[in-house]
């Protein structure tokens, strides 16, 4: 199965939301075929809303995950990827890919409202810097 997706290529925001029957690989699939697809995503904030996903997700497919990205160019810009997730353990996993991309950081979010409005902030931030 897919996620379900949701594109704001103007916003530079990438949704993805796996449903029950959703492995942690298929998803993992889908946002690699997105930035292949359109390189310049790979700079793109990106939400992966992993409550109902199974947990088959491994370090080989990060390492592979940052790869792509570094592929496409990622890098230029700061990005984010918020994962909405139960697993109070998340955050560590979040925090060592924080190593594997260049200029991204990973957080981890209970639901997708507060990552949404964390990357709003975030993004309100970057415009007031880059105007300054």
């Amino acid at each position: 199965m897919k996620p379900r997706i949701e594109i704001d290529d103007a916003g530079r925001r990438v949704v993805l939301t796996c449903d029950f029957n959703v492995m942690a690989r298929d998803l993992n699939g889908a946002l690699l075929a997105l930035v292949l697809e359109k390189p310049e995503r790979a700079d793109h904030d990106f939400i992966l809303d992993l409550r109902e996903s199974y947990g088959d997700g491994s370090h080989d497919d990060v390492v592979r995950t940052a790869e792509t990205f570094q592929a496409c160019g990622a890098g230029k810009r700061a990005a984010r990827t918020c994962f909405v997730s139960f697993d109070a353990g998340f955050v560590h996993w979040a925090r060592t890919m924080d190593f594997c991309f260049a200029n991204r950081t990973h957080h981890v979010f209970t639901t997708p409202e507060e990552a949404h409005a964390f990357l709003d902030r975030a993004q309100d931030e970057s415009v007031a810097s880059a105007a300054a």
